[in-house]
């Protein structure tokens, strides 16, 4: 079963480029495993573009390989940016896109009960589609009901309740098949939802969204 974390590290280095042009002196965030993107792909991106002082989590001072003396693990007095960076802002462009398989698809009647506690009960006949992610994998249980997902060329509202390991997409009249893609957050431009959106509707940032991601999602870099 695919869950999969595409970072496009073109995105990150876009953004980090265009905001040094305003301020060459900021300190990046890359706590969290670099809010999920991966701590070391994260540091050698910014290093590459001339970021020169980056904050990371304690336990990751003494990463091999990196330069030391670019690295701090305290808080300073200098502008520390990190949605801007990651396009977690709803201004820049995404670096992260989420997206799980479809492992199965029903087709159900009217007044069909879905996931546990039938939360929700579909309006008219429809298509179901089971997603394996979960809240294993850090789906947010806030998210049962409250956000969207984009499969089968359209995007369709994720109903039920988040469960460990997988979650229901009602989509409709979409034609879809078991192996298909759901994104659950990316970037706008590619018609997809923004981890932004996922975090209002979840009640947190959508750098606690990304960084919450769980190991079982492979990171795909590009």
């Amino acid at each position: 079963m695919r869950r999969i974390a595409r970072i496009d590290l073109s995105v990150l280095a876009s953004n980090l480029s265009n905001l040094l042009r305003d301020d060459d002196y900021f300190v990046l965030d890359a706590r969290a495993d670099g809010f999920g993107h991966g701590v070391i792909a994260v540091i050698r991106t910014a290093l590459e573009v001339g970021v020169s002082t980056i904050r990371v989590s304690p336990s990751q001072a003494n990463l091999a390989g990196v330069k030391r003396s670019a690295l701090m693990t305290v808080p300073s007095r200098r502008r520390t940016l990190a949605a801007e960076a990651y396009g977690l802002d709803g201004k820049h462009p995404a670096a992260l896109t989420l997206a799980g398989e479809v492992i199965a698809v029903k087709q159900v009647g009217a007044d069909a009960g879905v996931s546990y506690g039938y939360t929700y009960r579909t309006a008219e006949p429809t298509t179901l589609a089971l997603v394996a992610l979960g809240y294993a994998d850090g789906v947010p249980r806030l998210a049962s009901n409250r956000v969207s997902v984009a499969v089968a060329g359209g995007v369709f509202p994720l109903v039920g309740r988040v469960a460990m390991d997988q979650f229901v997409v009602d989509c409709g009249s979409a034609e879809l098949s078991v192996g298909d893609e759901a994104v659950l957050f990316g970037d706008a431009a590619a018609g997809h939802p923004t981890a932004v959106d996922w975090a209002k509707d979840t009640e947190r940032t959508a750098l606690d969204l990304t960084a919450g991601l769980g190991s079982r999602i492979e990171r795909v870099y590009s």
